[in-house]
């Protein structure tokens, strides 16, 4: 009978530090690379299509990285190649210029940097699942100090240094990636026959669908992603304060995955994806009137619902109804599905804001509302599900206290 393992301190601790680092990038790189794009005369809807077109492409590359992962058996030695190749050509990109060597460099960066997360996450989700770790929000929490720190940061950077300067630190960052990738904990190893990835596992249309909203509602924050940044300059924030802004939405964020384990058990995934759903509407339909700052920082606040309660919801859905040798596979999947709803978005965003400004944020809200009627469709299984897997639990409780 399986016996559930003794907390593991240091290896969480190790978990911990590697969200730092891999987050510590898209802090420096999210909210302030449309800015280092514009500083190179790129254009709006270059822009767009420089952004959305690794998400594109990703739908290729991403599924097969994370089913070689799960075959290798060695998720680990497979995320600390991508991080020095990634390395290396944001070291090139750097140095690049004009709209080809631009969209080229970038995404060969982005494609293989966005296939890093699966792996680590599918690791981390087995650590929970095993008891090796309490929780998941409570780790990923640090991803979401280390891009707030780093969006603070850049903001300084910015004021000082102008993009280009960003650009160097987030290269800087990649750096420090690398080195603290010698730190990720370690997979629990399985047998050889049950490492191959289960086709089965993308005809099953509650996961789908549960996919689809956590896609959806991520999914409609492309246009703050992609011109947050230059929107808030024009409506008069800061540089300091345009870092300070993306910083609160990362603070609430963590406060979010913080409690997220009590809001879990409380909610179930159908209840953290549905106030993730209804929490977006709301965000970006207010986003849409251009609102003052008070408002604009009651909006950036409610990123701790729009964001982390998608992701909670997603790995608690995860966590009961994937087993350990597809998690790769499946959060692979879900990183292709939402990347291809998120390349639409940005393919589509570039010409919407240059025509309706602000009122690109409407479109956003639109997203969250279809979101709500996926979620909708499938409330009666969903529940269903979520019943069994909360058995499941208790029954494994019960078996670890049984002599």
């Amino acid at each position: 009978m399986h016996q559930p393992a003794a907390i593991d301190r240091p290896l969480v601790a190790r978990a911990c530090l590697v969200y730092v680092a891999l987050f510590a990038c898209s802090g420096f790189n999210q909210p302030f690379f449309p800015l280092w794009l514009s500083a190179h005369h790129v254009a709006d809807w270059q822009i767009a299509l420089i952004i959305s077109a690794p998400l594109l492409l990703r739908i290729a590359v991403t599924p097969a990285i994370g089913a070689f992962a799960d075959r290798s058996g060695n998720r680990n030695r497979v995320a600390r190649g991508l991080a020095v190749v990634v390395l290396l050509f944001a070291l090139a990109l750097g140095r690049s210029d004009g709209f080809w060597p631009i969209l080229l460099l970038y995404c060969a960066m982005t494609v293989l940097s966005q296939a890093i997360p699966p792996l680590i996450e599918a690791n981390v989700i087995q650590m929970v699942r095993l008891g090796i770790a309490r929780n998941y929000g409570r780790m990923r929490l640090w991803g979401s100090i280390g891009f707030a720190a780093a969006a603070v940061v850049g903001g300084f950077v910015l004021g000082a240094g102008g993009p280009q300067a960003v650009f160097a630190a987030f290269t800087a960052a990649l750096a420090v990636q690398v080195v603290v990738f010698l730190a990720l904990p370690p997979a629990i190893q399985t047998p050889a026959r049950d490492r191959r990835p289960s086709v089965a596992l993308m005809r099953q249309p509650l996961l789908l669908a549960v996919f689809a909203v956590a896609g959806l509602v991520l999914t409609s924050h492309t246009v703050f992603n992609v011109f947050g940044s230059i929107y808030l300059r024009e409506i008069g924030y800061s540089e300091r304060a345009v870092g300070a802004l993306w910083a609160l939405a990362t603070s609430a964020e963590i406060a979010m995955f913080w409690a997220g384990p009590r809001l879990a058990t409380v909610l179930g995934p159908f209840g953290l994806l549905a106030l993730a759903a209804s929490a977006a509407l709301v965000r970006w339909s207010l986003m849409a009137l251009a609102p003052g700052a008070g408002i604009v920082v009651a909006l950036q606040l409610l990123h701790s619902a729009t964001f982390s309660c998608s992701y909670l919801g997603l790995m608690r859905f995860v966590e009961t109804n994937v087993t350990d040798e597809r998690g790769a596979t499946a959060q692979s999947a879900f990183v292709t599905m939402a990347g291809l709803m998120t390349a639409g978005a940005t393919l589509a965003v570039g010409p919407v804001y240059a025509a309706f400004g602000s009122g690109a944020f409407l479109a956003a809200a639109g997203l969250a509302a279809a979101a709500l009627a996926v979620l909708a469709a499938v409330r009666t299984p969903l529940r269903a599900a979520e019943a069994v897997a909360l058995s499941r639990q208790r029954e494994r409780i019960a078996s670890s206290r049984t002599p």
